[in-house]
């Protein structure tokens, strides 16, 4: 089992700050991110912005499990417009290539917000822009994990329709408690299917508020029972709030969970 944690805000602006404080507190990994509009500045986009990532990983001694994609909750492939959708799908085949440089071997393919999935059309979009991008993902070693609002038995029914290896699911526990789902049993038909890329941990309240490990409603003695039943041995990526002192709250959050899943 090797934890992760979300690079971002949480660490300040300075990617390389990120990079060195989540090695001081004992992570394995860090999930780049690719969430702005403006995506030409996100380091993962360019190959000189790749090479510095690989070289504060080899500086660092941090992994590169993922990347974030959150960008797709704002321009993604179940947009109406037609020429965002185009634009989802050929900037995915750039991040799939980038990511691959990167030795990065999962993107986080969001669909929140703007961009959730909620009705039969849109179910549709998703198949048919994400499909495109399935043979450039096999090709490149490249997982697609897709993460939004939908069930679990929702998911395994797209990625069937897609008929792709290279699509999967990244789960999130502290999700599926506003959401209404039963987390550990969704682990467990996912993994069951062979559809779990990876998974998100952060706790949450029922009426969706971000809150520390332990204080919201997230049961982790049943999530952790379902991680070790499955016998999950990849990553676990820390979403938790952001904090004035990174440093000591997220040793605390990490030693927290770490208790709770690999007891």
């Amino acid at each position: 089992m090797k934890w992760g944690i979300v690079a971002g805000i949480r660490f300040g602006d300075d990617i390389e700050e990120s990079f060195r404080t989540a090695g001081e507190i004992g992570f394995d990994g860090i999930e780049i991110p690719f969430n702005a509009l403006d995506y030409e500045t996100e380091l993962i986009f360019s190959r000189e912005g790749v090479r510095r990532l690989l070289r504060l990983a080899e500086r660092y001694g941090l992994e590169m499990p993922s990347c974030i994609a959150g960008r797709y909750n704002r321009r993604g492939f179940p947009d109406d417009d037609p020429q965002v959708r185009e634009e989802a799908a050929g900037l995915m085949l750039h991040l799939i290539d980038m990511c691959a440089e990167a030795g990065i071997g999962r993107i986080l393919t969001a669909f929140f917000g703007d961009q959730e999935i909620v009705t039969d059309e849109q179910v549709e979009r998703v198949v048919e822009g994400v499909g495109r991008c399935a043979p450039r993902a096999e090709s490149r070693g490249v997982t697609l994990a897709l993460e939004g609002t939908v069930t679990a038995e929702m998911w395994l029914d797209i990625i069937a329709r897609i008929g792709s290896e290279a699509i999967g699911v990244y789960y999130d526990v502290g999700n599926a408690v506003w959401l209404g789902y039963d987390g550990p049993a969704e682990l467990r038909a996912l993994s069951a299917a062979g559809a779990l890329s990876q998974i998100h941990v952060k706790d949450m309240t029922v009426g969706k508020q971000n809150v520390p490990p332990g204080e919201g409603d997230v049961d982790w003695d049943a999530v952790g029972a379902a991680v070790r039943e499955i016998g999950w041995d990849d990553y676990l990526v820390l979403e938790t709030p952001s904090t004035d002192d990174p440093r000591e709250d997220y040793a605390r959050y990490l030693e927290f969970l770490r208790g709770k899943i690999e007891a």
